[in-house]
């Protein structure tokens, strides 16, 4: 989620206070009253043409792969699209206390690409703990790690050295570099194989509020460890731009067999499927497990004194847990001696009937986690048949309470909210489900979407913010919802920023930037789910739904880009798109409406709304008349297709008008002074 919600608390407690209850919502911006509306402005960013004929920028990495036909102009994988994949095989082993992990780890890696490759470039995203790494954010000394070590690196079974020098890659493959290039001789063809045998050690970090490392003494969160090959693609070749913590992650489709050797009495969970429960589990807890996929009903599996008295694993010193995960873009591992463990299931096809199952580890003070096995089934169930309306693509969903907020493929790590001040003035537990729906929705996006998170996280977590913020509106209560939206994902980011240097298109690939500004929260959170949101209600629900299922259907389990997606929408949908798209994702504009005029006319009213930011939001035109009564008239982003400067609203009423506002709900207006208008 990485939503920095400690952070936020100050803000997010006063707004919500004034939200809630009933005040006038804290703004973006808090102009004087009296402040003279403004005068009529262009939009932010001129494009030849009126909004409804604009043309979308493509890069000419993107126009290469038209030109190519691995990717397509109406949005479908082309004819020619491939990508790569491998396949993991390891064996880990774990030992808490001990922070060491070690392992050896086989990798068989296809080249589908049309490409002669004469180098391999591998991740490693555990260098960024070493003290020369570079990083985008301060972090203390207990982050600070030796890194990934390799003990051994063979090529297809032959032995070959890790570091060569006088290597032309040596600039590359310097001490805190998390990327690793090795030349391949002989050269790795098209349509071919190689095979990677690697043995390797790291120690986890104890740093809290990290997505991975050491939780407590025994329990220990593994995420992004392992050495792995980055994304090679049809439009930017190598993936090997530097993991420095301010970005995400990119990461291939791949296989996953592995096993985890810990000690008796450590239970262990991990994303994929359990392939030896009975070697592993005593009887009863094994049938607990087995029980717990068939059923509705929330179990325990196990408790800590229960292991703490050796009955729930089998009891030989050392004990394998084995898995297996096909198809995914990542693996996460977690272990642990004292946590609660709790399993249910929920069905997640109501066509096949099949059911996934949601468990749950956490320790006994972390009471707001005893309902999460129930929060997290009610999080697949709507979102398998309401937003994204997929069935969820996962056999099981595992939630551990760490310190993170962060989600992994089948896997969440989450933090008690229990001392979190802004949670304690919500209804009981309302803030820890708000933060496990958001990280289960990640499944969809960008598991099963293959979303490169870091380069366009806008795909990633603005769709699951707006799905986020529908699944509140049913579980929360739509003003609960709103508040939630409005102090958590816009003003509480920063967003519409009062330094307009603050803000850059959405569409600019954010691991071309470096540094820290409120620009990447707001872009990829708030403003991306606000111009979803509003494409919904552009397109009508169905439409929407409609075409954002032939896009995920198209391109589920392959690596859509933005163009795809927009090229998609636009072909399912059988309407060009293209000026919302420019005005949402490609432009620098922003949403700030004002009352231009009102005037009497023969049927009514006329009111002319300025639209100062240039944004194509909706809005409510809210009207008092002189009688008492009140009337509330929604307008439709489509108001602002042919011109973005100023919209005509006609208020048919033989009613004298008493005042006017204008309501953007959660499409909060940056300055709300010339927002209202009262009769003479």
């Amino acid at each position: 989620m990485r939503v920095s919600t400690r952070k936020f608390v100050a803000l997010f407690c006063a707004g919500l206070i004034l939200a809630f209850y009933g005040t006038t919502l804290v703004s973006a911006k808090q102009p004087s009253s009296s402040a003279a509306p403004q005068t009529l402005n262009s939009t932010s960013w001129e494009i030849t043409g009126t909004p409804s004929t604009q043309a979308l920028y493509v890069p000419r990495e993107i126009q290469k792969a038209y030109d190519n036909e691995t990717r397509s102009p109406d949005g479908k994988p082309g004819k020619n699209y491939w990508q790569n994949t491998a396949q993991h095989r390891m064996s880990i082993n774990v030992t808490p206390p001990n922070r060491t992990v070690s392992a050896t780890e086989e990798i068989t890696y296809f080249n589908n690409s049309p490409n002669t490759l004469k180098s391999i470039v591998f991740r490693l995203y555990m260098n960024v703990h070493m003290p020369e790494a570079m990083r985008e954010k301060p972090r203390d000394a207990e982050f600070l790690t030796s890194g990934i070590q390799i003990d051994e690196f063979r090529i297809n079974g032959e032995v070959k050295a890790w570091n060569t020098p006088g290597s032309p890659f040596a600039g590359v493959n310097v001490p805190g570099s998390t990327i690793h290039q090795i030349a391949l001789d002989p050269p790795l063809p098209p349509k071919a194989s190689i095979t990677f045998s690697i043995r390797w050690h790291y120690d986890l970090t104890v740093e809290g509020g990290w997505k991975e490392g050491a939780i407590d003494d025994t329990t220990f969160f593994l995420a992004y460890f392992y050495p792995r090959v980055t994304v090679y693609n049809d439009t930017d070749g190598w993936d090997d731009r530097p993991f420095t913590l301010g970005r995400e992650f990119n990461n291939d489709f791949n296989d996953y067999t592995f096993e985890v050797n810990v000690p008796k009495d450590f239970v262990v969970w991990a994303t994929g499927d359990l392939l030896n429960p009975k070697e592993v589990l005593q009887p009863t807890y094994a049938q607990r497990l087995q029980n717990s996929f068939r059923s509705d009903r929330v179990s325990n599996i196990a408790q800590p004194e229960e292991l703490k008295q050796g009955l729930v694993t089998t009891q030989s010193d050392r004990i394998t847990w084995k898995w297996q995960a096909n198809n995914v873009p990542d693996i996460a591992i977690a272990v642990s001696d004292h946590y609660i463990w709790d399993a249910g299931s929920v069905v997640v096809d109501l066509r096949t009937k099949r059911r996934a199952s949601v468990q749950a580890a956490y320790t006994e003070k972390a009471t707001d986690f005893k309902p999460m096995v129930e929060f997290g089934k009610r999080a697949l169930a709507w979102a398998s048949t309401q937003y994204p309306g997929v069935p969820y693509p996962y056999s099981k969903s595992t939630i551990i309470l760490g310190d993170a907020d962060e989600e992994y493929p089948m896997m969440v790590n989450d933090a008690s909210n229990l001392d979190n001040p802004f949670a304690k003035l919500l209804p009981k537990n309302a803030f820890t489900r708000f933060v496990v729906t958001h990280e289960i929705l990640h499944s969809w996006f960008p598991f099963h979407m293959g979303i490169n998170e870091k380069r366009y996280p806008f795909m990633d977590e603005g769709w699951t913010t707006a799905f986020e913020f529908l699944a509140n509106k049913k579980d929360l209560g739509e003003a609960l919802a709103n508040v939630l939206f409005q102090q958590f994902r816009v003003i509480g980011a920063g967003w519409p920023s009062p330094l307009s240097g603050n803000e850059i298109p959405v569409i600019t690939p954010q691991d071309s930037l470096f540094g820290q500004t409120p620009v990447f929260g707001f872009n990829q959170y708030g403003k991306a789910a606000l111009g979803y949101l509003a494409l919904k209600e552009l397109m009508g629900d169905a439409t929407f739904k409609s075409a954002l299922h032939e896009f995920m259907n198209r391109w589920y389990g392959k690596r859509p880009l933005p163009w795809d997606m927009f090229n998609s929408f636009n072909n399912a949908s059988g309407e060009n798109y293209n000026w919302f798209f420019n005005n949402w994702f490609f432009s620098y504009n922003y949403m700030d409406l004002a009352i231009a005029s009102v005037q009497s006319t023969a049927r009514g009213y006329s009111l002319q709304v300025q639209n100062v930011g240039g944004m194509a939001m909706p809005f409510d035109v809210k009207v008092v008349y002189t009688d008492g009564s009140e009337a509330k008239f929604r307008q439709n982003p489509r108001i602002w297709k042919d011109s973005t400067q100023v919209a005509t609203v006609s208020i048919n009423s033989s009613k004298q008008l008493k005042s006017l506002s204008l309501d953007g709900g959660i499409f909060v207006d940056f300055n709300p002074s010339n927002n209202t208008w009262k009769s003479l």
